[in-house]
């Protein structure tokens, strides 16, 4: 209850995910997002990623494509981002300025527990821009201190690093940002 009260509020929590420790926000209210921006310091032109529960959730927000599903349903929930064009009903405020968006499913209960519970929330790094990504809850205090409403302490994440993100609109899969992944996992989309 607490934490839906900060989230329906504009606030800003940091939850552990399987990669960094993650800050949420609701994605669907402008100030909120404008706030994590501001947070984190990060430019306002680097699109960040919403966490969700499961694999319709990905396509209730982007544009179903074969690979996109292939992908997803081999892949997730795990330490990918997958980027698709926005539908209509993906939050305005996070989809970036060419009409994408950028979505996770991490392999952590609290972040699915969360998105099940509230709804989609921002799944961005909850560091300062340009610092590492916090693993662990007391890291993510050192960068962001009290201006962050509430902490959710899973101790150290179970993978550390960052998600890969993977751009899935087409045909192909493209990858742009390497980072945590399973051995092997290049397979599914490479």
């Amino acid at each position: 209850d607490r934490i839906r009260e900060v989230l329906t509020v504009g606030g800003l929590v940091v939850y552990p995910t399987d990669t960094a420790y993650g800050l949420g926000a609701d994605p669907f209210q402008e100030p909120a997002v404008g706030r994590l921006y501001e947070v984190k310091a990060r430019p306002r032109d680097q699109p960040m990623s919403i966490a969700v529960a499961d694999v319709p959730d990905i396509f209730r927000f982007g544009e179903r494509t074969p690979i996109g599903e292939a992908f997803c349903m081999k892949n997730l929930p795990g330490p990918y981002t997958v980027v698709l064009r926005a539908t209509p009903k993906a939050p305005r405020p996070i989809v970036s300025k060419d009409g994408r968006i950028a979505l996770r499913i991490p392999a952590h209960p609290i972040p699915r527990l969360l998105a099940k519970a509230y709804g989609p929330i921002t799944a961005t790094s909850a560091n300062r821009h340009g610092l590492q990504s916090p693993e662990t809850c007391e890291g993510a205090r050192d960068q962001l201190g009290d201006r962050v409403d509430l902490y959710l302490d899973g101790g150290p994440t179970p993978l550390g690093g960052e998600s890969t993100v993977v751009d899935v609109p087409g045909s192909r899969a493209k990858l742009l940002r390497p980072g945590t992944a399973r051995p092997g996992a290049e397979d599914a989309w490479m």
